[in-house]
């Protein structure tokens, strides 16, 4: 097929620099039944235009026309009906798989052709991609654009990501919101995909919100959904029925396979897992990882939305006056019964969380939330733990065993809960009391019937330092802890040795944190 610039030189060559057909053959170096062929077309098209009395428009419509064979009764010598029949099998098998859930075990177009080849069929791979690919197009999807009104719709999914939390690479999920009419984002970090991370993730949110949409939009979740009924009907989980009852809005499902149908918060995870952990994927602790997060949802929801010259945040303020009002923080737990084993634990899976060593023997309630636990004793709370989801790990308070250190106050040295103290304390052992565990576990008793915080007991030790550092008691701590425990502020003389002193003594700490 020649090209446009061949079909202008012809007609150049023929009407204005009057070459013959030979001429402008050898000068194109194309066939002269083609050049035949196109000046006839022109000479047809001048007679048209000066009988038509538009010669303008004629000449502009044959001039700009692409060239172009004509193929339209050209048949597909080689795509036959039977090879035809065979494909359209494959792919109708292909949708089969998929409405059952085996979408990775659909075959690809070269499966297809690899299978032709086999059964004794001699057509070439584009022939049979290109009619794959012409079936699809005729199958695509049409779009309806929605419209929403401020604070009607939101939509909620899960993703997971990978961080290295502590030096150590954990497969964490996120939970994110996203307001349909404003864009409005927010997410939260949790250890498991399960009810109470769901129920929890929304409590979250419309704490954030100080609010609640009208309406929720999910996919087919298994934390949403219960079960299925008939082919479009969804039983809905007890715990989304608990909370659409407590916070008022009400629910609606996509279709099976349809996540595209909650378009907004497709995009939202994907947009903020790459805004927030493609750059940065290494902290500390969870919690530092979900104050990022918060960070970045924030500067995102900075941005103006495109199209509007307000921020998405300016128009989430809209929206929260039309939200439903927020009736106060849910409660969603799970309670459980606990035996109190010989180490002053209760085991929840393969982990292991201390109580007070009075309660060796007895039974405790438990409350699961996704990230902590509250342990009851006869209605009263006795302590909370950050909820561990490794295997085998001990989560122990040095507080809880003080009552059994008294008597056996060797133990201290080696012990896990001695490990598991926060670096302060440590630091005061190692410093101080070091050669005797006992005037240690007396300094501790008293601090816990005082309700003296460990940073403040930090304190005081950093006033001792000072005042009398080769000669620390507990007598000495008694006292300056007494001494209006809550509320002391710490002065130090303003002299060359007490900053040298207190720059040593930040520096000693800052080791001890890190390792």
């Amino acid at each position: 097929m020649i090209s446009m610039v061949d079909k202008q030189q012809i007609i150049q060559y023929w009407h204005v620099e009057k070459k013959s057909e030979f001429e402008i053959a050898s000068v194109l170096g194309i066939s002269r039944n083609t050049v035949r062929r196109y000046v006839k077309s022109f000479n047809r098209a001048l007679e048209q235009s000066r009988a038509s009395g538009l010669p303008d428009l004629v000449l502009s419509d044959f001039l700009l026309t692409v060239p172009k064979y004509n193929a339209k009764n050209r048949g597909k010598r080689k795509l036959t009906t039977e090879i035809i029949q065979e494909i359209d099998r494959h792919l109708q098998e292909n949708n089969e798989k998929r409405r059952t859930g085996k979408s990775k075990q659909i075959v690809k177009g070269i499966d297809i052709w690899e299978l032709l080849q086999a059964s004794g069929h001699d057509i070439g791979y584009t022939v049979v991609s290109d009619y794959i690919q012409k079936k699809k197009l005729g199958n695509q999807e049409a779009f309806i654009r929605q419209d929403y009104n401020p604070g009607e719709n939101c939509e909620f999914d899960w993703c997971d990501i990978k961080l290295t939390i502590g030096g150590v690479e954990r497969k964490l999920y996120l939970a994110v919101f996203t307001m349909c009419k404003s864009n409005y984002r927010f997410a939260v970090i949790f250890q498991r995909q399960d009810t109470l991370a769901f129920m929890e993730a929304h409590i979250a949110f419309y704490d954030h919100l100080g609010g609640v949409a009208l309406r929720m939009n999910y996919d087919n979740m298994r934390v949403a959904i219960a079960d299925f009924v008939g082919t479009h009907e969804k039983k809905p989980t007890v715990a989304l029925l608990q909370l659409s009852t407590f916070y008022g809005f009400s629910f609606r499902f996509c279709n099976i396979y349809c996540g595209h149908e909650k378009g907004h918060v497709e995009r939202s995870v994907e947009y903020i897992r790459r805004k927030a952990f493609a750059r940065r994927d290494l902290f500390d602790s969870l919690s530092m990882a979900q104050n990022y997060l918060e960070t970045v949802c924030n500067e995102l929801n900075g941005k103006k939305l495109t199209g509007s010259t307000f921020t998405i945040g300016e128009l989430m303020a809209e929206e929260r006056s039309l939200l439903l009002p927020h009736p106060g923080r849910m409660e969603c737990f799970m309670l459980q019964e606990a035996s109190i084993g010989k180490y002053a634990t209760f085991s929840m899976g393969t982990n292991h969380y201390s109580v007070p060593d009075h309660l060796v023997g007895q039974k405790v309630d438990v409350k699961v939330y996704a990230n902590q636990l509250k342990i009851y004793h006869q209605g009263v709370v006795l302590c909370t733990h950050p909820r561990d989801y490794g295997s085998g790990q001990w989560v122990i308070t040095l507080d809880h065993y003080l009552r059994t250190l008294e008597q056996k106050p060797g133990a201290l040295h080696g012990s896990a809960a001695l490990k598991q103290a926060t670096w302060e304390v440590r630091q005061i052992y190692e410093s101080a009391f070091r050669e005797n565990a006992r005037d240690f576990i007396e300094v501790l008793q008293y601090c816990k019937s005082h309700e003296i915080s460990h940073e403040h007991l930090w304190r005081v030790y950093q006033q001792l330092l000072v005042k009398c550092p080769s000669d620390i008691s507990v007598d000495k701590f008694k006292a300056l802890l007494g001494n209006n425990p809550q509320e002391m502020v710490t002065t130090y003389p303003d002299t060359e040795i007490t900053r040298f002193a207190l720059d040593l003594l930040t520096e000693v700490g800052e080791i001890l944190h890190k390792n």
